[in-house]
């Protein structure tokens, strides 16, 4: 089993980042991730708390031989989340449905204010990568591999909600400017 762990802070307010996490795909930094759909979305009336169910769908890159042996490239992940707007804490955690027989990938992440500047946003993300025992003495070397991939996407990932951030931004500015020519 290997773990993977990462902190980040994204030097814009928390509003600001959440939105963006809602909107990080489709992005051109992250075009293997095809399609999000949301399954079930759920407001507590009483908490303001927004719970979602969504479904992921990635496109792997995979080497031939093993989208032969399981049917493909495609995959898909299972998110659930949960938005607290008065503690200013969005949790997330998904979980991958294809291929989770052979190897198993669990993921957290939090996004709220920065507790040493509360205007920034802290992310932290980790995640469980576990391959199956059937894989015998390969599964270290499946677990490192998948390890390195995740590292690598993790990254992209955060260039990609800053890229999100920036668009919102750039809306946020143009919005107020057409409001003051009014």
């Amino acid at each position: 089993m290997r773990l993977f762990e990462a902190t980040h802070v994204f030097r814009h307010d928390w509003d600001t980042v959440s939105l963006a996490s809602w909107r990080k795909y489709p992005n051109d930094k992250t075009p293997h991730v095809r399609h999000v759909e949301v399954l079930n979305q759920e407001v507590d009336p009483e908490t303001g708390v927004l719970r979602t169910e969504r479904l992921i769908m990635v496109k792997q890159n995979v080497p031939t031989l093993l989208k032969k042996l399981f049917g493909g490239d495609m995959s898909y992940v299972l998110e659930f989340s949960e938005v607290d707007p008065r503690k200013k804490s969005m949790v997330l955690q998904s979980q991958n449905m294809t291929f989770s027989n052979v190897l198993s990938v669990g993921e957290y992440i939090l996004y709220q204010p920065d507790p040493d500047n509360r205007a920034h946003t802290q992310f932290v993300q980790s995640a469980q990568l576990k391959a199956s025992s059937a894989l015998c003495r390969f599964a270290n070397k499946v677990e490192d591999m998948c390890w390195n991939r995740f590292k690598d996407n993790a990254h992209i990932g955060k260039l990609g909600l800053e890229q999100v951030v920036s668009t919102i931004l750039a809306e946020r500015q143009a919005l107020l400017m057409t409001q003051n020519v009014e």
